[in-house]
Formats: structure tokens, C-alpha cells, sequence
């Protein structure tokens, strides 16, 4: 058994899923990965031994067991999961491609962060990285980073 973090990530979309796993593993090395192909498996998996859960990162759009792909699966995660007393040390982000009031709903629902597909890899990664280190500035791009240094 291993003690290292694990960042939890349910995507339905092969392709996405593939590509946004490549950089995970290459940027965040020091973590474990666990993908889930479903939001079931994602609850699944919820319910069970969090202690080295330090992320998780859902899709919107996933299917669940019985049905094709349904609407708002990882929102309706992160709103039944995100302000439990369990999840309080850990950052949901809501994946999505769409209109941006999904990603909003997610934050009133708890999660940390929403950010849509089409956004640039670089903000998907550095808002990842901030999820993962709140207090650090090394997620700052390196302009705002010296900018905030200077100013401390």
C-alpha cells in the first residue's frame, strides 16, 4: 500500500481523458492518478478509504450505470460530496464544455475550481497545481508570481 497522494479523475471521454493523463503524470509525478470512466465508479470510489485523496476532478457530462451519458453528473457530484465534513481538505474541480454557468453552479456547490475544455492546457494545469498547493506561489505564472514576491 502506498502512501502517496492520489488525485481521483472521471472522464468519459477516452481521447480527453488520455490526453489530460499525459500531463497530469508528467506535471504532477509525486501524485497517483486514478481514472474512472463513469460518475458511478467516481461515487463508488468516494465512499471509500479517502485518507490519501488530495484532488478530484470530474467531468460534467458522464454517464452513470443504466444510462447513456447524462448531464451534470460531476456537478451533482461535487454538490453531494464537496461540503462534507470527509471532503473539507479536498478540492473538487468540475471539468466542462459548455455554457459557463455549469462551472459556476459548481462553485456554489462547493467546488474549487471549474474549468472549461477548450481552455489552454497552461490553465488547466496551473489551476490544478494551485488546488493542490493553495499556499504556494510556484502555480503563478512566473510575471505575477515575481510581482506578488515583491510585494510581500
Amino acid at each position: 500500500m502506498t502512501n502517496r497522494k492520489t488525485i481521483f479523475y472521471a472522464e468519459d471521454n477516452q481521447d480527453f481523458r488520455r490526453m489530460l493523463m499525459r500531463w497530469l503524470d508528467s506535471r504532477f509525478s509525486e501524485y497517483d492518478v486514478e481514472t474512472f470512466v463513469d460518475g458511478s465508479s467516481l461515487e463508488k470510489r468516494l465512499v471509500g478509504n479517502l485518507e490519501n485523496v488530495a484532488l478530484v476532478i470530474a467531468d460534467s457530462d458522464m454517464p452513470i450505470v443504466g444510462a447513456d451519458v447524462v448531464k451534470g453528473v460531476g456537478g451533482r457530484i461535487i454538490e453531494k460530496y464537496a461540503r462534507k465534513e470527509e471532503f473539507r481538505r479536498v478540492p473538487f474541480v468540475l471539468l466542462y464544455g459548455g455554457h459557463e454557468a455549469i462551472g459556476k453552479k459548481a462553485l456554489e456547490d462547493g467546488a474549487f475550481a471549474y474549468l472549461d475544455k477548450l481552455d489552454p492546457i497552461e490553465k488547466i494545469m496551473m489551476t490544478l497545481n494551485y488546488a493542490l498547493n493553495p499556499d504556494s506561489k510556484d502555480w503563478l505564472p512566473s510575471s505575477l508570481g515575481e510581482i506578488l514576491t515583491s510585494s510581500a
